[in-house]
């Protein structure tokens, strides 16, 4: 197993979109050529499954390490998998740990360019200790224009810079819905970006509400995999900065 980059995709506040991201971040990292790993380690809410359309399945087992599955080009894996799904997750920090430790040390990844991690919501000890274990090279962070999840997004800065883990950026999800190419701010005007002005972190991209992406999520088909269009490039430039500031 050869792991070059490992980074998160973290969100302070559930609910804002940060599994969809996730998965399709992974499914454009694919589309540019790259052996990509989706390893979903929300224990609050696993929807890896749902989201690649492998909720109903479970994993093989060869040589005493799970066979993550392989869908629209990235290898997955989630903590879903070893609870049933409408049991609640009480774990915490150090028993998440070892439990997320077994999962990428005992999951067949084979050779990857990047393992992306879908992190559990919050500031609490279960994210200080993934953080610790996983050793990342980054994390990205998913907020939405409220003031009441940019103010938990500072918490959070905060926190993976206590850690250690740089800040890669911020993706702004239902940023704004666009009729007739007009934007309306359906939360107000964004403050996220005079924010990170002042926590020197830079704002990736603004997605707008899209009324496809519900069903695509539904269907357990990735936006990205199934369109080419200008919401899908918002998630080419994400990707494309993510790369680079990794390669920095």
């Amino acid at each position: 197993m050869n792991i070059k980059t490992c980074f998160g995709i973290s969100s302070c506040k559930g609910g804002v979109g940060k599994s969809t991201v996730a998965c399709n971040i992974a499914i454009t990292l694919a589309n540019q050529g790259h052996k990509v790993g989706l390893l979903d380690a929300d224990i609050y809410g696993p929807s890896v499954p749902t989201l690649l359309g492998i909720g109903d399945k479970e994993p093989e087992v060869k040589d005493g390490k799970f066979v993550p599955f392989e869908v629209f080009g990235i290898k997955a894996m989630s903590i879903g998998f070893l609870v049933n799904e409408d049991q609640a997750v009480v774990w915490r920090g150090p028993m998440l740990a070892k439990g997320l430790d077994g999962l990428i040390n005992k999951t067949h990844w084979g050779d990857l360019d990047y393992l992306i991690v879908d992190f559990p919501p919050g500031t609490g000890d279960v994210q200080i200790s993934m953080s610790q274990k996983l050793k990342l090279n980054g994390t990205v962070i998913i907020t939405t224009p409220q003031l009441l999840s940019l103010k938990d997004v500072i918490r959070g800065i905060n926190m993976f810079v206590k850690v250690g883990v740089p800040i890669l950026g911020v993706v702004e999800n239902m940023s704004y819905l666009e009729e007739k190419d007009e934007k309306k701010y359906i939360f107000g005007e964004s403050k996220t970006k005079s924010l990170l002005l002042k926590e020197n972190v830079n704002l990736l991209e603004e997605l707008p509400f899209n009324i496809k992406v519900p069903k695509s999520c539904d269907d357990g088909k990735p936006y990205c995999f199934d369109y080419k269009d200008d919401y899908s490039s918002k998630f080419m430039n994400i990707t494309n900065q993510i790369v680079k500031k990794l390669q920095n």
